[in-house]
């Protein structure tokens, strides 16, 4: 509670007529940042904005729900579950990005300050701090921010941020030791310097104004949950949808072992190719754009896949779903036998199937990289897909090289002076002990778009 709603303590109780102007004011505000440059790209988060903020100012902001906020606001359908769908929460986040970055920027001299707290979908707003000591305001009767509280609420912030570097560090620590136990450490160099050829061929991601998200492979787990025992985690190593895995006849084998105990669905596990991957990729493009997040591919809600751009580390049978939806006629089809050429030229093969591994983590693959505009033709997806762990990360590796990267783009611009839109090149990896050794161009086609809104 204000202080001016207190009657102890010789305060005063605020009129009906200032909440109104307080309301108008935030109104206003608002509209003001609806239509600020900051928001104009971004019509998903300028729905969510208006959502909220009348929702807020309608006295519903203390009930809004992410389950009601994503059928609402961000048009979901009835079978939407928040828990394997993050869209709401990454909306949600981006908005708050947004925020904070309007009031660095156009909303500098703004006098209100409009905010969406963590964790809440109610909007909240304050004037801004000048001679007297900072007021904040919502609805009648309970004001959102006390002045206590707005210091209570700092330091909270001060451990979350500090939490959040840790975690960072842990995060990194983690990954490179994941990298040094499984021996691809030598594949793990220092960040490419950003040469002309790196520039021309990663500028849809580099110079992009959209969110970028990596999206990794979530392959099923199956999790007997013994009563008493540890839990026991079963995978097929064809990665079939939940259905399929439990009317195989390995999954009742493997019950009727151990009892026939309850079982459930776990994502609790990525390849650890992909894993070392994403690190990789993440540090090349982490000194040009702060904006990266990573996901499951299981999570990647069409919303997302729409609103954001996104690079795709995953087995071919995964992509090629994806794909499917993008405004193209591929050139290529990625599938579990190999890389399908769908109109081959004189001396091309039809189908590009991998050679047989001398061990585990030695041998060749085909990897397919597609770049391709969104669904919606806004955005860009990139994807990394091939049938070795290991040829993910040679793949990338091989287009972080200067000289590689001179290769495919002089391949790809043939007389034009442009870069295409819409891209697939086929690249041979060649791999030794769990380390990318070689990699050399195969084919590419420039692709042509299609059906785009």
């Amino acid at each position: 509670m204000l202080p001016h709603q207190r009657h102890e303590q010789g305060s005063s109780v605020a009129s009906l007529p200032e909440i109104a102007t307080e309301l108008d004011s935030a109104r206003e505000q608002v509209d003001r940042i609806l239509a600020s440059d900051t928001l104009r790209g971004s019509e998903v988060l300028r729905r969510l904005f208006r959502f909220l903020a009348d929702k807020t100012f309608s006295g519903q902001g203390d009930q809004l729900k992410e389950y009601s906020v994503g059928l609402d606001a961000l048009g979901k359908p009835p079978t939407y579950d928040p828990r394997q769908d993050a869209a709401v929460r990454l909306q949600a986040s981006r908005l708050r990005q947004k925020l904070e970055e309007y009031y660095r920027g156009e909303g500098a001299n703004d006098s209100l300050t409009i905010e969406l707290p963590r964790g809440k979908f109610k909007i909240v707003w304050r004037q801004k701090e000048t001679a007297g000591p900072p007021s904040a305001h919502t609805l009648l009767p309970e004001p959102v921010i006390h002045p206590l509280e707005s210091a209570s609420l700092a330091k909270w912030r001060r451990l979350a941020v500090g939490f959040a570097f840790i975690s960072a560090i842990l995060v990194c620590v983690s990954a490179w030791s994941v990298i040094r136990v499984s021996r691809a450490s030598a594949t793990v160099h220092a960040v490419p310097r950003l040469t002309p050829e790196l520039t021309a061929l990663w500028r849809p991601f580099i110079a992009s104004d959209h969110h970028l998200l990596i999206a990794f492979s979530d392959p099923v787990f199956v999790r007997f949950q013994r009563e008493g025992s540890p839990d026991v985690l079963y995978r097929q190593a064809v990665n079939e949808g939940w259905d399929k895995i439990v009317a195989s006849p390995e999954f009742s084998a493997m019950s009727r072992m151990l009892g026939h105990p309850q079982a459930r669905t776990s994502f609790d596990y990525a390849p650890r190719g992909e894993l070392i991957a994403t690190f990789v990729l993440s540090q090349f493009l982490a000194p040009h754009r702060s904006d990266v997040s990573v996901t499951r591919v299981g999570q990647l809600s069409w919303q997302q896949f729409a609103d954001n751009d996104v690079i795709f580390l995953a087995p071919r049978e995964t992509v090629a779903e994806k794909e499917a939806s993008l405004p193209v006629r591929l050139a290529f089809i990625a599938e579990k036998s190999g890389i399908r050429n769908m109109r081959p030229l004189p001396g091309e093969l039809q189908t590009y199937t991998d050679g047989e591994p001398h061990t585990v983590s030695s041998g060749d693959t085909f990897e397919l990289v597609s770049v391709i505009p969104g669904p919606l033709g806004r955005t860009t997806v990139a994807s990394f897909t091939g049938g070795g762990a290991w040829g993910v990360i040679g793949a990338i590796r091989s287009l972080m090289d200067p000289d590689f990267a001179r290769v495919v783009i002089q391949k790809l611009k043939g007389h034009s002076e442009e870069m295409p839109a819409a891209y697939q090149v086929v690249i041979r990896v060649r791999y030794r002990d769990g380390t990318p050794i070689n990699a050399s161009y195969v084919t590419h086609r420039i692709l042509t778009l299609s059906r785009l809104p």
